[in-house]
């Protein structure tokens, strides 16, 4: 049943570099037309400077589909609050006259314990990498971009690692993408978080080996629980395809 579901979709699911900002994530085509769901934070860089958070979008984002790279350009209003508070993009492939999409549900027909795959292009594999696990828990949690607005979630056991950001989360029942694979549980925000400030600080070079091993950490270390974003957001979007 999995093998069959993953294969139907598989042609759906693509990789996204940003070479001119270092960033690199998933992501899967919404529209026979050629947009591309991801997450906001694979094609925006986010830096703190003079005490103000800046907020920068690559001007050269690619995708992969097949073995071939397309150039895609933003369609969704960047200033906007609503695609980064709830951390999405929608984006658009230049060249695409006919693409496989997948089909997007809602959270109105998942249940915790129904079964769930996450898709994507995790630690630079350039095949596609599919888990399994079960719905942890329906949730809202604050967005890690503004804790003033909540966000709905769903909970997982399914391994999404580094790289898997933007993927489609699918719900077996319905066998309809329910969210973008987003966020680790906030026991590992704060466990990163403690990290990050520490690997950034100047004293940290004074210990090479353990700023390396901090930083690999950081990148491909998994804790049991992840959060996928509702679609719901975008789905919202007046950029969303028609």
């Amino acid at each position: 049943m999995y093998a069959d579901l993953v294969a139907g979709v598989e042609p759906a699911v693509v990789a996204i570099k940003c070479p001119d900002i270092g960033q690199s994530g998933s992501g899967f085509l919404i529209s026979p037309t050629g947009h591309v769901l991801t997450n906001n934070h694979v094609v925006a860089q986010i830096r703190l400077v003079a005490g103000k958070l800046e907020r920068r979008y690559s001007d050269a984002i690619h995708v992969s589909i097949n073995g071939r790279d397309y150039p895609v350009s933003l369609v969704n209003d960047p200033s906007a609050d609503p695609p980064m508070v709830y951390d999405y993009a929608i984006l658009k492939v230049e060249g695409l006259a006919s693409a496989p999409c997948v089909q997007v549900g809602d959270l109105g027909s998942v249940k915790r314990g129904d079964d769930v795959i996450c898709l994507g292009f995790p630690l630079d594999f350039d095949t596609l990498i599919a888990t399994h696990g079960i719905v942890s828990a329906l949730t809202s949690r604050p967005s890690h971009v503004n804790a003033l607005h909540q966000m709905r979630t769903v909970v997982s056991n399914a391994l999404i690692q580094f790289g898997s950001s933007g993927g489609p989360m699918l719900h077996v029942p319905s066998r309809k993408v329910v969210g973008i694979n987003t966020l680790k549980h906030a026991i590992h925000d704060v466990l990163s978080h403690s990290l990050r400030t520490w690997s950034s600080h100047p004293g940290a070079a004074a210990f090479p080996l353990i700023r390396d091993l901090v930083e690999y950490s950081l990148k491909y270390t998994y804790v049991g629980l992840h959060h996928a974003v509702s679609v719901e957001y975008a789905l919202a979007d007046p950029k969303w395809p028609k």
